[in-house]
């Protein structure tokens, strides 16, 4: 740490320094100018003022053992001390809305011995000399390059009145000059007349010669050694040399009645300070002499450069502006596109029929991308395509079936359609129509499943643009979902009718067992056998419904590359009902889980859509999570269904989560919370439905969940498939001839 004697200092500055540490009460100011310009900008030399500031503060600090210090600042760093007198210091930070004259009067009601303020300016100046006020010995930098009783104009101009001046005790004024070269230093014989007056006021300089009796000053002639400059340190390049200064100092200590403030001159002033320092030798004679013109020199060269360069802010600033309206103007732009987007994307979601919902899409269409004839056809079978909608075209020229090969070739992309669509004749246009200019054929693709295709054309462009064919390709991607899930949903109900109609008629068995079979191998096609190959991840699955079909489910989703969906659910009834509730479910889900990646808004969606299309009686227990693969974090929600266990190292961890079940009646918010936690290698998160607890033997002794952990802990080393296999043969063991009364259901996935 830098102390006063690693200074080239005047000795008359210790004894002064000795009495300003002694100070217990009052403002200190340690003054001096640092430029915030580029060297060489305006020619400055850095005052060292912050160098001065450290000393005192540590001076004072230990002047009184006991003393501690509070530190009011924006960075620790500014104030470094040595580590047995941190100890005594408490820093304040000032951020955000803490202000610094909300600290300065939090730190005078904690009476420290020492406050300390790292920047004296306009906001700061009259809280400090309040808190100086107040008993408080306060140590304070300012950036100026005035000194002595010219300070407290500075503070006055800043809002000080003429009362609180006298708190102010001493003002430390320092200022850097370059030093003499000594190589080519020479004595002056004559001493200018304007250095005889300045001497005048100082009479005891001649007893720095008084072999003399008058004191001896030196120019430079300039050498090799400073490059002809005559001050230390511009030596030539390559030498390694770095510029030499002196620190001058001006010691002010103010009256006690502050009447006479202004006219106290310093105990140690400048101009004497610098005198001494040239008669020793150590500056330049013209350095002393022009002092006060350099420093306005200086001083105006650096106002001219701040502003020039805050013209050059100025106008960066202004550009900048400006390329931020444009792009603010296009953000506008698609945000209220994206606003309509959305808004579009809901309607789907909200619209039951199949048909309403092909309108909707053909509407919606036209202000997406400025078309003004569009057609909606719906993939009904491999072989055939129905156009469920069409807007702009006559109606007597349209065919409501054609063939599906013209409708969809098998290529996903969007490509021009200037000609008529498949299923509308060619016809010349009517009176006062304008013929085709532009077309494009969009086919709607859902879970990597052709579900159909839109044809839009215009009559107003040569072309699409790109940004409104974004969009539409967007629009259309939720479209096909949206037509896939209400063309599932119709499939469903009209299973759902004819089965109800089947039941009617018990005496048709046969029949009835054939939508059974159909039902099951609906139930089976929907549940997966293979799943997806993900790095890093392994999944394993085993289903046993009590009867031809059931009501669990379960899937694994890939929601994209390095994110996959979880899910596993069990409906409340058993059989038919269950199943088509549960391929309901699983549907809607699956179409969610694309839209949304929040586990809880998923199942809160599908809740709401259940309570619009399911039964009234019958409700599903779920539990929804997704596994970002990469982080190894799983987020999940837990809809009323059984908790899931971890198994990590052998050892057995049961998850929590909160929430209602779906499709309960008169439930509006199923108080779902969202769980997260990290998963780690070789880690086993098991999913299982009640049906594995609730298995009964033949005495009517229930499997539970206790008789179930130590279970799934017993094959937590074998290989996935083998530990499902394990795990359903134990609990058959358990049954032994006992009925199966719930469906039984196991997913398993291991990080790998």
């Amino acid at each position: 740490m830098l102390e006063l004697k690693d200074f080239l200092h005047l000795p008359q500055l210790d004894a002064l320094m000795d009495q300003l540490a002694a100070t217990d009460a009052g403002l200190i100011i340690v003054a001096g100018s640092d430029p915030h310009q580029p060297d060489g900008v305006a020619g400055f030399l850095p005052s060292g003022r912050a160098a001065i500031f450290r000393i005192l503060l540590r001076q004072l600090l230990e002047a009184d053992p006991t003393a501690r210090a509070i530190v009011i600042t924006e960075h620790k760093e500014t104030v470094r001390l040595p580590r047995q007198l941190r100890r005594r210091v408490q820093f304040t930070l000032v951020r955000g809305v803490y202000t610094c004259e909300g600290a300065i009067a939090q730190a005078v009601s904690q009476r420290p011995s020492l406050l300390v303020i790292d920047q004296l300016n306009a906001d700061t100046a009259v809280p400090a000399l309040a808190a100086a006020q107040q008993g408080l010995c306060v140590l304070a930098p300012l950036d100026t390059i005035f000194h002595g009783a010219e300070v407290a104009r500075v503070l006055l101009d800043w809002g000080a009145t003429q009362a609180q001046l006298a708190a102010l005790r001493w003002v430390v004024a320092v200022q850097r000059l370059p030093m003499l070269c000594p190589h080519c230093r020479q004595l002056v014989a004559a001493l200018p007349a304007a250095l005889t007056e300045r001497l005048a006021h100082y009479p005891d300089l001649a007893a720095v010669t008084p072999a003399t009796g008058a004191p001896t000053f030196y120019r430079a002639a300039g050498c090799e050694q400073c490059q002809g400059h005559g001050r230390e340190g511009h030596g030539r390049e390559g030498h390694g040399r770095q510029k030499t200064e002196i620190t001058a100092f001006d010691i002010f200590r103010a009256p006690d009645q502050v009447e006479t403030l202004f006219a106290q001159t310093s105990l140690l002033p400048l101009e004497e300070y610098v005198l001494r320092l040239a008669a020793a030798g150590h500056i330049c004679l013209d350095d002393v002499l022009s002092l006060e013109s350099d420093q306005l020199r200086r001083t105006y060269n650096l106002l001219t450069a701040s502003e020039h360069a805050q013209r050059q802010t100025n106008q960066t600033l202004r550009a900048k502006l400006l390329e931020l309206e444009a792009a603010n103007r296009v953000l506008q732009q698609r945000t209220e596109a994206l606003i309509s987007l959305q808004e579009m994307g809901q309607a789907l979601i909200s619209t039951q029929g199949l048909a309403e919902l092909a309108h909707h899409v053909c509407r919606h269409t036209y202000g997406l991308c400025d078309a003004d004839r569009a057609v909606l056809y719906y993939l009904r079978s491999p072989e055939t395509a129905d156009i469920l909608a069409f807007t702009g075209w006559d109606k007597s020229h349209v065919t409501r079936q054609v063939s599906a090969a013209e409708v969809f070739d098998g290529d996903t992309a969007v490509t021009p359609f200037p000609n008529f669509p498949p299923g509308i004749a060619p016809h010349p246009p009517a009176a006062g129509q304008l013929p085709i200019r532009a077309g494009l054929r969009l086919p709607l693709i859902a879970q990597g499943q052709p579900v159909g295709a839109m044809i839009v054309h215009t009559t107003q462009h040569n072309s699409f643009a790109p940004g409104k064919v974004a969009l539409l390709e967007t629009f259309a991607n939720q479209a096909a979902l949206a037509i896939q899930r209400a063309g599932l949903i119709t499939t469903l109900q009209d299973h759902i009718h004819q089965l109800e109609a089947a039941q009617a008629e018990i005496v048709k068995k046969e029949r009835l067992e054939q939508e059974l079979d159909l039902a099951r191998q609906v139930q089976e096609s929907m549940l997966p056998h293979i799943f997806p190959l993900t790095p890093g991840y392994s999944f394993a699955a085993l289903n046993r419904p009590a009867r031809h079909v059931g009501g669990d489910f379960y899937d694994v989703i890939l929601l994209d590359a390095d994110v996959v969906g979880l899910v596993i659910g069990d409906v409340s009834d058993k059989g038919m009902p269950a199943a088509l509730y549960m391929a309901l479910t699983r549907s809607l889900i699956f179409a969610e889980a694309r839209r949304e990646r929040s586990p809880a808004r998923v199942l809160q969606n599908v809740h709401r859509l259940l309570l619009t299309l399911g039964e009234s009686d019958m409700f599903v227990t779920v539990f929804y999570g997704v596994v970002d693969m990469p982080a190894r974090r799983l987020t999940y929600a837990r809809a009323g269904h059984d908790y899931p266990v971890l198994l990590r190292q052998g050892n057995i961890q049961r998850l929590g989560g909160n929430g209602l079940f779906l499709g309960f009646p008169g439930v509006d918010d199923l108080q779902l919370s969202e769980e997260e936690f990290a998963l780690e290698m070789n880690d086993r998160l098991v999913l299982y439905t009640d049906g594995l607890t609730d298995v009964v033997d033949e005495h009517g002794r229930i499997f539970s969940p206790a008789h179930l952990f130590p279970v799934v802990q017993q094959h937590a080393y074998l290989p996935l498939t083998t530990f499902c296999q394990a795990i359903f043969a134990d609990l058959e063991a358990y049954q032994g001839n006992a009925e199966q009364f719930d469906d039984m259901t196991l997913l398993v996935v291991e990080v790998t």
